[in-house]
Parts: C-alpha cells; structure tokens; sequence
C-alpha cells in the first residue's frame, strides 16, 4: 500500500454523506423487513423479538452488499483509500513489538514499516482532525528521520510492503 494526497474536505464530505446514506438505509431497511415479516408471520400481541431480529439482520446484510458493491465507486475512493490505510495501520499495531525490537536493530524492513506507520497515522490523524498526539507523532517522525540518516540509509514510507512484516513472524 502507498500513501496518497487525499482532499480533507472532500474525504470529510464523502464520509459524512455515506454514513449518513447507511444509517437512513438501515433504519429503513430493517423497520421494513420487521414489518413485513410480523405482517407474514408474526402474532398479534404476542412478542415478535425474534422476527425484529431477523429484520435487523437482512437489513444490515443488505446494507453490507451495497456497501461492498459501492466500495469501488470513484465517489468512495476518498472513503475506502482511509479504511484500507486504517486496517494495514491495524496490522502494523498488532506486530508493534516486534516492529520496534527489529528497528532497535537497524533492521531496515522493520525502519520502513515504521516510517509507513508514523506517516500513515500522521495522515489519519489529520484528516480526522485527532489533534491531540500530533506533536507526539511529529516528533516520533523527526527520532526516525534522524535515525535513518545516521545510518546513511534512505528510505521513504513508499517503500512499505506487508511482505516485510510478514518477514518479521
């Protein structure tokens, strides 16, 4: 994965209107398929917990198939290009140790994975106006820069493969 320019408004406003989308869809989905299903099936005065639930359900799994099939859509490019940044920032965290210990080493995978780690949740941090560990994370970039220059190493986030993480197990 590599790191892109993204638009903060624009990735604010496609977000903000497709969970917006999602929530009304949702809510209509399932009061229409409980309802549908207690008109069907359902007792009169008796409880219809079951059927709500099962409404709730289809409802949701339909939303997740037009989420997924939508997903591609240019208008979403903005929106899944943070999830999928958001999930390998995911991956990086539950290896952190081992990431950490390596780049200790100077092990240059486990240097790039870091560089990709801080500039990606830099990023993240940015667009989702997460202020409060901005400076932490700026200066965790400049300890890395100044890390990686000593070693007369250079290496850019663009160079980021989960191969390398991988190599780390």
């Amino acid at each position: 994965m590599h790191l892109q320019t993204i638009d903060k408004a624009t990735y604010r406003k496609h977000l903000n209107r497709a969970i917006a989308v999602v929530i009304v869809t949702l809510m209509a989905l399932g009061l229409g398929c409980s309802t549908l299903l207690i008109a069907m099936f359902g007792e009169l005065g008796g409880s219809n917990f079951v059927l709500n639930l099962i409404g709730v359900v289809v409802a949701a799994s339909l939303v997740g198939l037009g989420l997924r099939h939508y997903s591609s859509h240019p208008y979403m490019r903005e929106v899944m290009y943070v999830w999928k940044l958001k999930q390998e920032l995911n991956r990086i965290y539950r290896k952190y140790s081992k990431v950490k210990s390596a780049a200790e080493e100077n092990d240059i995978g486990a240097l790039t994975i870091m560089k990709f780690n801080l500039e990606g949740s830099y990023q993240v941090y940015k667009l989702d106006d997460n202020d409060l560990t901005l400076t932490e994370l700026k200066e965790q970039m400049k300890a890395l820069d100044n890390k990686i220059e000593s070693l007369g190493l250079t290496i850019s986030a663009d160079d980021y493969s989960q191969d390398l993480l991988a190599q780390l197990d």
